[in-house]
């Protein structure tokens, strides 16, 4: 594949700078409106076990519409739209449907849904999957943006760099969130359980609202010829039927798989078992310090010794997490942060993948092989964490021992996980 010439140094290190101002800032907002928490929020406003899968599922199936993010950019293009906008447009667009989730919540006690679990359920599953919809469409455009600002010699490592300011963000949110919680608790004794996560919520999507103001400040570099998708439906097509990106997209399948088949487990599980919000969100804290501590690194790594040396022991890491959560009893809740510690390692995969998702893309044309990678690994997660649900819902029904049916969803977990590793081998990383 062509090496397109990178923007003038001064010019790419401002727009560096301003990607890791808008990564640090949206993933503040990010861990203050985070999953663990949306989903602590729905059990708290009466949410169950197929609920919640739905609330864990129900975005990923949403990604799946990706898909069409090539398409919008060229058709905003034609209307004089370019990548830059589409952009901006779908993550303000995105901001705006979060705002329901914490409106759900705060109307939890007026007559017009407090009364009606259900629909308020209903809500927060459809405004949380249309606000990641929406997301998705945005990050295919940003992505594809970042293909052309990060040049290929140096992809890897300014990939770690932004990794390290998302995961950073995302500690100092969860944080802020764990702080408000207990804080509220202590001024407000009598509050409702859901109150400050509501408040939580609240924030981070004002602060998420707020990350795009860097993203309008960076070059637009409208002129590059993957600022507007050629063929896109077609191009779709060929990213599968081409080797290398097939076997990336085989491997995140799996990887989405994996990880689906324990998501709702994992999810509910922290509760069963003792853990409250404030001290699961403190394991995440720990994670987070990790990831953001390590990813530079990684993606040096990634450049010296290539995406899969790296990626290979960060698999067989991660894979234990399930592990992890199956020895972890009331008795030794504290085992579940273990998980969270094995996880750390996810840095080297996130950096891994990032890099050859981008360097496996036809540089001229990167925005349909984006999309089909995140499209495709969402679709089969989010089928899987439904599917989970389903299971955790079937088993317990036929055995009373709930801790039985979370252990051998656990050990599936980690049996798939593990089988994950040989596909990061048959990687094809020449050239990226």
């Amino acid at each position: 594949m062509p090496h397109l010439p990178a923007p003038p140094a001064t010019a790419r290190r401002r727009d560096v700078t301003l990607t890791y101002a808008n990564a640090l800032t949206w993933a503040l907002g990010n861990g203050l409106v985070s999953t663990t928490l949306v989903v602590y929020l729905a059990l708290d406003l009466g949410a169950e076990g197929v609920a919640v899968a739905w609330l864990l599922a129900a975005p990923r199936f949403a990604g799946t519409l990706r898909v069409i993010a090539p398409a919008a950019i060229a058709a905003g293009a034609r209307r004089g739209w370019g990548r830059k906008p589409v952009c901006l447009a779908a993550f303000a667009a995105s901001g705006v449907v979060l705002s329901l989730v914490p409106l759900v919540a705060w109307g939890h006690s007026g007559a017009a849904v407090g009364d009606r679990p259900a629909l308020r359920i209903g809500v927060l599953v459809a405004a949380w999957c249309v606000y990641h919809l929406l997301e998705y469409l945005g990050g295919v455009a940003l992505w594809s943006w970042l293909g052309d600002l990060y040049p290929r010699r140096l992809r890897s490592r300014l990939l770690g760099g932004r990794e390290r300011w998302l995961t950073l963000g995302r500690v100092v949110g969860i944080g802020v969130s764990v702080v408000l919680a207990a804080l509220w608790r202590v001024v407000l004794p009598d509050a409702t359980r859901w109150a400050p996560l509501a408040a939580s919520a609240t924030v981070g999507t004002v602060l998420m609202l707020a990350a795009l103001v860097p993203l309008a400040l960076t070059t637009a570099l409208a002129t590059r010829p993957s600022a507007t998708p050629m063929a896109p439906w077609e191009t779709l097509c060929q990213a599968i039927r081409e080797r290398p990106y097939r076997r990336l997209l085989t491997f995140s399948c799996w990887f989405g798989f994996a990880n689906g088949l324990t998501a709702t487990a994992q999810g509910m599980y922290p509760k069963a078992i003792g853990v409250d919000y404030e001290r699961l969100q403190a394991y995440r804290i720990g994670m987070g310090s990790g990831q953001s501590a390590i990813a530079p690194w990684c993606g040096r790594m990634v450049a010296r010794y290539g995406a899969k040396r790296v990626m290979l022991p960060a698999q067989l890491i991660v894979a234990t997490g399930p592990l992890w959560f199956w020895f972890a009893t009331p008795e030794s809740a504290w085992l579940v942060g273990v998980a969270y510690a094995v996880w750390i390692a996810y840095a080297g995969l996130n950096v891994g993948l990032d890099t050859l998702k981008l360097g496996l893309a036809d540089p001229r044309n990167n925005a349909p092989y984006l999309a089909v990678y995140h499209a495709a690994s969402d679709l089969v997660n989010g089928v899987t964490v439904l599917l989970g649900g389903l299971l955790y819902d079937t088993l317990k029904e036929s055995d009373a021992d709930a801790m039985r049916v979370f252990g051998a969803l656990f050990l599936a977990g980690w049996v798939c996980r593990t089988l994950a590793a040989p596909l990061i081998m048959r990687l094809d990383e020449r050239g990226v």
